[in-house]
């Protein structure tokens, strides 16, 4: 017996045709002796047997074409069981191939997060405002390749203290520790990777001290400078922490005193999704008299509230103040200016401005691009 499967054992009476053989009743028989045969009952296979013997001898037409309806009936299902074999292959390549698609996406904005940290470097490279303090980071501490990172504070304490275009430094700098001279003063200090420690002494006097030196999630930073300059004394101090960019602040300050005096201070903190910044600042020099104020408060950098105000006594003085709102990249700015041209025509103004949060306001904010 070769074969195939069926459920019964036992054939109902059927019709007899006109050559006297039960013909139906006897293909219902095969399959049932087939079913027998194919089960784990050692009783049932004596019965197929017999059953097959029978047949084969008093209607082996009925035998022959029972076992073709057996073999067409195993052919479909080895069929259906082939194509769905074959679906299931189908179904893993596809997500194979998914998988390498999003593994070559990864990839790829890895690559351009890359490329654009090299080109934000080198952009900054030549910059005598930004000076870079370490070859592989623009800001201490704030690395733009990192999603964790935030941004540099936008503080002139802060420009002056890390960002001031510094001498060469000449002595011996093995990585870890290092001993010279740089700029008039004595330089020297200890980088064990996770934290730094930069000491001078003479004509710039400080102390910088940096934990996750070269950026990351979490980074931690101080510093306090006093240092002496053609134009005059200056003094910084401040103090920033990070963790994942979620939780962070910094707070900068810094004095100038001689031909041009000034002061300046910045604060922000963030606690996501809230963060909040203020600055203040004044200088007095040869180019006039300037003094502003901003603050602002976001939530999520989608939604937020802004105020400011500034006064400028030079060739073209000004005063201005107002609040905003902003909303996704769109802002809407409010409130009264004064501008003069050559302290000859004055023109006042009450600003109902429209615009882009990339916009510079008539009046600073703790977000604006340039400080006084």
């Amino acid at each position: 017996m070769d074969g195939h499967t069926r459920t019964e054992h036992t054939a109902e009476k059927r019709p007899m045709n006109s050559k006297g053989h039960q013909t139906e009743q006897d293909m219902q028989t095969a399959h049932a002796a087939w079913d027998a045969w194919k089960s784990n009952d050692p009783a049932a296979w004596d019965w197929a047997l017999d059953q097959r013997n029978k047949l084969l001898k008093t209607d082996p037409k009925a035998w022959s074409k029972a076992m073709k309806e057996v073999d067409a009936d195993e052919a479909n299902q080895k069929h259906a069981h082939e194509q769905r074999e074959k679906e299931r292959q189908r179904q893993h390549q596809r997500e194979a191939e998914l998988r390498a698609e999003m593994n070559e996406e990864a990839r790829l904005r890895a690559a351009q997060d890359k490329l654009r940290a090299e080109q934000m470097y080198e952009q900054n490279a030549g910059s005598t405002v930004h000076e870079l303090r370490r070859p592989n980071n623009l800001h201490p501490g704030y690395a733009p390749q990192s999603a964790f990172a935030p941004e540099s504070p936008n503080s002139p304490a802060y420009d002056s203290a890390y960002n001031r275009e510094r001498g060469e430094f000449h002595g011996v700098d093995l990585g870890i520790v290092k001993l010279g001279v740089r700029d008039g003063s004595l330089e020297t200090g200890v980088n064990i990777g996770i934290a730094s420690t930069d000491l001078s002494l003479g004509k710039n006097t400080g102390v910088n001290a940096e934990f996750m030196p070269y950026g990351g999630p979490m980074h931690a930073r101080a510093n306090a400078n006093l240092g002496f300059e053609e134009d005059g004394l200056h003094s910084e101090v401040g103090a920033g922490a990070n963790f994942f960019n979620v939780v962070n602040g910094d707070a900068d300050f810094g004095a100038k005193l001689g031909r041009n005096s000034s002061v300046s201070g910045d604060v922000r903190g963030k606690v996501w999704p809230v963060d909040v910044q203020a600055d203040a600042g004044a200088a007095i020099g040869a180019d006039g008299l300037s003094a502003y104020t901003g603050a602002n408060t976001g939530i999520a950098d989608t939604v937020g509230v802004r105020s400011g105000a500034h006064f400028d006594v030079n060739e073209n003085s000004s005063a201005g103040a107002g609040v905003g709102l902003k909303f996704g990249e769109e802002t809407l700015d409010f409130g009264p200016s004064v501008d003069t041209y050559g302290n000859r025509t004055i023109r006042p103004n009450l600003n109902l401005r429209p615009g882009h949060s990339a916009n510079a306001t008539f009046y600073p904010t703790g977000n604006r691009d340039i400080d006084p």
